[in-house]
């Protein structure tokens, strides 16, 4: 089965998506999707896209991107972003230390989002904590520059090719139309089956597309509120 595992929807502050409207997406192309939106579950915990997925028949993942913080203070400043899957409740930025132990009382899965994404928040310290996660962001459908998925393909070829740490293929859509332009083929019909796939290093990616350069200006314009969800 193909999967979307990161996509955010109108709850994260730059993107436009209806959770609905990503849903029928995906069960149009029969996919499973992950939305991970950022710093927050409020699509989980406010919306109905639990009961919206499983009316559907859509493999649902509950996911956050969390920023990773240098220490634990209020204006602390952030060296990275993660995602989680199967979060049962939302974890808050914070150390990676302090969020691994969260991790590991959820029983979720940590990967690394875009890990050498330097434009975007990528995870700096990723290098010397790679026995912590379980997957990464080979393919990132938005990564401004071609070299950068380049080098996350190398350093995974380099460094994991007899380790057991999935390479994932992710649209980080922001807007309904991104959704799908990257994908993780995971032989997974139910939760036990994405997870012992995920821990096995049991993926492989599918590019479609990339990015466009309007997509990423309607990031900007969704900040400002210049531009209404669909």
């Amino acid at each position: 089965m193909l999967f979307d595992l990161h996509t955010h929807s109108k709850y994260s502050i730059d993107a436009l998506s209806k959770p609905e409207t990503m849903l029928k997406i995906c069960k149009k192309n029969n996919w499973g999707i992950s939305i991970t939106d950022h710093d927050n579950m409020n699509v989980y915990s406010r919306g109905n896209v639990k009961k919206i997925a499983k009316k559907l028949d859509v493999f649902l993942i509950p996911g956050e991107e969390i920023r990773v913080l240098e220490n634990n203070g209020g204006d602390s400043k952030c060296v990275g972003e993660i995602i989680v899957y199967f979060l049962k409740e939302e974890i808050k930025p914070s150390t990676f230390k302090d969020i691994l132990v969260e991790i590991k009382k959820q029983d979720a899965l940590l990967s690394c989002p875009h890990p050498f994404d330097w434009p975007r928040k990528n995870f700096k310290d990723f290098k010397n904590n790679w026995k912590e996660f379980n997957s990464m962001e080979v393919y990132n459908a938005r990564a401004y520059y071609a070299g950068l998925n380049k080098k996350s393909q190398f350093f995974f070829n380099t460094i994991f090719k007899e380790k057991k740490i999935s390479a994932l293929g992710v649209s980080d859509a922001h807007t309904p139309e991104e959704i799908g332009n990257g994908l993780t083929d995971i032989s997974a019909n139910n939760e036990e089956e994405f997870r012992r796939a995920i821990k096995k290093g049991n993926t492989k990616i599918i590019i479609n597309n990339k990015a466009k350069i309007w997509h990423h200006i309607q990031t900007q314009l969704a900040r400002k509120n210049m531009i209404k969800e669909r």
